[in-house]
């Protein structure tokens, strides 16, 4: 599909829309009828297309639904069709359901509410398994409508999420907790991931990930051994498969003759097709909680958590592959801490047998759940997260973190790992002794200050000996946005967003194609 030319109505009537981009709570979007456009620019698979969109926004009481209607169209008017499929059944309800901004009702105090859509900040009890996971990291190459909901009925707390419904509840997460006696609440939380080859992005749907799909923008092929453009399985096209210049009798339409290959059909093997083939990953965690102070703005709880990961790893160590099982971890005391607009936690942590990592399911799961490495032809290797616990011997050390507001100006977030144990080390192939640690840092701006309409920035290392080394990471995470007001209720955000992914297997993330950088600049306004 393509335009050949857009007019300047189009672009005051529509508008790209921030977003799932933004890492603003949607609980803090005021619920009232609007109209909102925006357009601009936004880089998609490393290729800028300009954006337009248009978001209503229709509350019903305490129900607010949100729609994003967006399109991406490049220099030479072409339209991103992947937003815009109905080639089929499956893809009619992956485009609607990715047109959902978000359906909310009520708010997270509440004793009733869900949401669904873009998922910013989902964390699970005490956070030992489940810990700011987000399903927006990779938008909008990568668009998730999520869901989470929690209630309470009969005494009982639930929390329950699952990652985006165009994977079928790829990924998700129940917690049910309840007051026992003498104060103490016992929760108990599932986390599961069906199949965590759906982290491999997929853009057709045709279950051939990208990487190693000669076609990955049509669902019909997806093997060309001879690299012509003409995909193998297209009897109309291709009369040479290998291109050894013989016409191969299996793919010849009869009326012209048969010649017969005399040194056979050589072609590249199939792509693993990740709609049939899985591995999955399941944890579960036990914790207890008790309130140690209630006065005023001041609390404190102490808790104990257990977590265990259920499914086996690698063995790093061993000459051929053997699998080992996954292991567990404990906090046999936390502190909670409340005093006014600070909240400060410590915890204790303990991995007795190692093949163990806290917050498994974090901001970066998305990044780090499926990758490809040792690509060759349409052939690679692929490596999941689970397979990178086996690094992870027996640690000891300590978590803290610190949240806080800075009048009704800024929020401020940091926290810190620091797990000393055995590691296991790459050059010498053997398990070391190291630390583990662990930083982030989250900084927002609550209200605007003079142009400045709205800003905020992120930054996450994860288990390196030193993150305030800087050396990235697959676990590496940063990003910032800023909302500059330019007048007549027009506003001109800037949203940037690194990842980092070991595509070749080497170890680090320093080599070509391996930072992926995301930007988008749009000016949005409301009717």
């Amino acid at each position: 599909m393509k335009f050949k030319s857009i007019s300047m109505t189009a672009l005051i009537l529509f508008g790209s829309i921030f977003g799932q981009s933004e890492s603003l709570e949607i609980d803090d979007v005021e619920s009232s009828t609007s109209l909102q456009g925006a357009f601009g620019a936004v880089t998609i698979d490393g290729k800028i297309w300009n954006q337009i969109a248009l978001r209503p926004t229709l509350p019903f009481g305490k129900l607010s639904v949100a729609f994003d209607m967006v399109l991406y169209i490049d220099q030479d008017g072409n339209i991103h069709d992947d937003d815009w499929d109905f080639s089929s059944g499956e893809k009619v309800k992956n485009t609607i359901i990715d047109k959902i901004y978000y359906i909310r009702y009520g708010n997270r105090w509440d004793k009733n509410y869900f949401k669904i859509g873009a998922l910013d900040n989902v964390t699970m009890g005490y956070g030992i398994l489940l810990n700011r996971y987000t399903n927006t990291l990779l938008y909008p190459q990568v668009r998730k409508v999520g869901m989470e909901f929690k209630t309470r009925a009969f005494g009982v707390n639930i929390h329950g999420f699952t990652n985006d419904f165009k994977e079928n509840m790829g990924l998700a997460g129940l917690r049910i907790s309840a007051p026992v006696d003498y104060g103490i609440t016992a929760g108990v939380t599932w986390v599961g991931d069906r199949n965590q080859y759906l982290g491999l992005r997929d853009r057709d749907g045709d279950g051939r990930p990208d990487l190693v799909d000669d076609f990955p923008n049509n669902n019909d092929w997806w093997v060309d051994t001879d690299g012509d453009g003409w995909a193998d399985n297209d009897t109309l096209n291709e009369f040479d498969v290998d291109g050894d210049g013989w016409t191969d009798s299996s793919f010849t339409v009869p009326l012209f003759g048969i010649v017969i290959d005399p040194d056979g059909v050589e072609t590249k093997p199939e792509p693993i097709n990740i709609n049939k083939e899985s591995k999955s990953f399941n944890a579960f965690s036990i914790d207890l909680g008790m309130p140690i102070i209630r006065e005023g703005p001041v609390s404190v709880d102490a808790y104990s958590q257990y977590a265990a990961l259920l499914g086996n790893t690698l063995d790093p160590v061993a000459v051929e592959e053997k699998s080992v099982s996954a292991g567990y971890g404990i906090i046999p005391l936390g502190l909670s801490a409340r005093f006014g607009p600070a909240k400060f936690n410590f915890e204790f942590r303990m991995v007795p047998k190692g093949n163990f990592e806290f917050g498994y399911f974090d901001r970066s799961y998305e990044v780090e759940r499926a990758t490809f490495q040792s690509i060759s032809g349409n052939q690679g290797t692929i490596v999941t997260k689970d397979q990178k616990l086996g690094t992870y011997g027996k640690q000891n050390g300590y978590y803290s973190s610190l949240s806080i507001g800075l009048g009704s100006l800024v929020d401020a977030t940091m926290a810190f790992q620091n797990l000393n144990g055995e590691q296991y080390d790459f050059d010498s192939n053997s398990f070391q002794d190291a630390s583990n640690q662990s930083f982030t840092a989250i900084l927002r701006l609550k209200k605007g200050i003079s142009k400045i309409n709205k800003a905020s920035w992120f930054y996450q290392q994860r288990n390196v000996p030193n993150p305030f080394d800087f050396k990235y990471s697959e676990s590496t995470i940063m990003g910032y946005n800023v909302g500059l007001k330019l007048g007549n209720g027009m506003v001109l955000t800037y949203v940037f967003r690194r990842t980092f992914q070991d595509i070749n297997g080497d170890g680090d993330v320093l080599d070509k194609g391996e930072m992926i950088n995301m930007t988008s600049v749009e000016t949005s306004f409301s009717f």
